[in-house]
């Protein structure tokens, strides 16, 4: 699974207007809403959506084409509290707990849990936090490896994805890091490293051992004129295709409040392509997850207030090739649209709201891919729809 952030050169801007009253046609499923404040969201092979509900809620199962709910798996009873991060490798899905913080500001919990796509049953719950592992923060897998960061420091667990045993516990200086996300691609392994000096670290899947590092900068001016300084674009999520790496960084090319930019990485050779960046705000800003399916390049916009107003709120789509900008859909304007996780099949494309939905808990909306036109709001109403 993977992940990034904003830029654009060239190509039209299109805004499309999603109204989330559209949900009429959403499929009934199962007595009381479906979710609690979704964050992360996976898609299986079977066309199954899984999704992470924060604040002790546990797993989600939807089936993809209709909406329709199929079970929920209770995060108490079954070990991974406060879920942050989810990602599905063959029958494998993968769920890891740990960003609960208390009142000094850090976590006690650090567990990965691997359920059954098929029957939902937990195979298996791997406490990392005897290897020094708490805040757990991203997860991604393949038919080998499990690979976990942590916030509050750069640190990178692998591990087996036939036994769950730890193979490598990477702890490394900078206890300022906060990756959130990693991406695996092609035997490969990408972790961004926003608050450090490194930008992207390359590790090999099979040994972990570190191929490159790549930094991409920029000579952006201050706020109040002068000389350009050259800055680091702090990557915090990445996305790999087959042939691009795509960070989503938390610096744009100016600064702005709410900036934010999308650097684009030759896989093959490490080399920065170009980095794109837009004059608004909205279009990549506080970016909370990034997707390539290698065609298209999607991008979720978090919440920003600026003294305008509140900005945000949408998803930026950019060309794979070449990282024009496609469109811009915008979720809606109302207090309860936050969107944070996404998952595309190159057909539609599901985008988890933390806070929508009539009763402010959450929803999952699903549009068109080639059109952006809503296909439906799951879990828009407080019955479940």
């Amino acid at each position: 699974m993977n992940f990034i952030r904003k830029n654009v050169t060239a190509g039209a801007v299109c805004t499309v207007a999603i109204v989330l009253a559209l949900a009429s046609s959403t499929p009934a499923s199962a007595t009381g809403a479906p979710f609690k404040h979704p964050g992360a969201i996976a898609l299986d092979h079977d066309g199954h959506l899984w999704v992470a509900n924060q604040d002790y809620f546990g797993i989600t199962e939807i089936e993809a084409s209709t909406g329709k709910f199929i079970r929920r798996i209770d995060a108490r009873a079954d070990g991974f509290l406060d879920p942050s991060g989810i990602a599905v490798s063959g029958n494998d899905v993968w769920v890891v707990s740990g960003s609960v913080t208390y009142q000094n500001g850090k976590s006690k919990y650090g567990r990965v849990t691997e359920i059954d796509a098929t029957t939902g049953v937990v195979v298996r719950v791997i406490n990392l936090k005897k290897h020094g592992f708490t805040g757990l923060s991203g997860v991604s897998a393949d038919a080998r490896h499990v690979w976990v960061t942590a916030d509050g420091g750069e640190q990178v667990a692998e591990l087996s994805s036939v036994t769950g045993k730890v193979l490598h516990a990477f702890h490394w200086r900078n206890s300022l890091v906060e990756s959130s996300s990693i991406a695996t691609y092609g035997g490969l392994v990408w972790i961004p490293n926003p608050e450090g000096p490194v930008g992207l670290v390359e590790r090999s899947d099979a040994t972990g051992k570190r191929i490159r590092t790549i930094t991409p900068t920029a000579m952006v001016a201050p706020p109040d004129g002068g000389n350009k300084n050259r800055i680091n674009m702090q990557p915090r999520f990445v996305a790999v295709d087959a042939r691009f790496v795509w960070t989503g960084n938390d610096q744009g090319l100016s600064f702005k409040l709410g900036g934010g930019s999308v650097t684009q990485i030759n896989a093959a050779t490490g080399k920065v392509v170009r980095t794109v960046d837009t004059a608004a705000d909205r279009f990549h800003a506080n970016i909370q997850s990034i997707v390539s399916d290698g065609t298209h390049v999607w991008i979720v916009n978090g919440s920003v207030y600026t003294r305008g107003g509140r900005r945000g709120d949408s998803i930026t789509e950019l060309n794979a090739l070449n990282g024009s900008l496609i469109r811009v859909v915008q979720l809606h304007d109302g207090i309860y649209s936050d969107p944070v996780g996404l998952v595309s099949n190159g057909v539609d494309v599901w985008v988890t709201d933390t806070a929508g939905g009539a009763i402010g808990i959450g929803s999952v909306i699903e549009f068109n891919a080639a059109t952006s036109a809503v296909v439906r709001v799951i879990g828009h109403c407080c019955s479940g729809q």
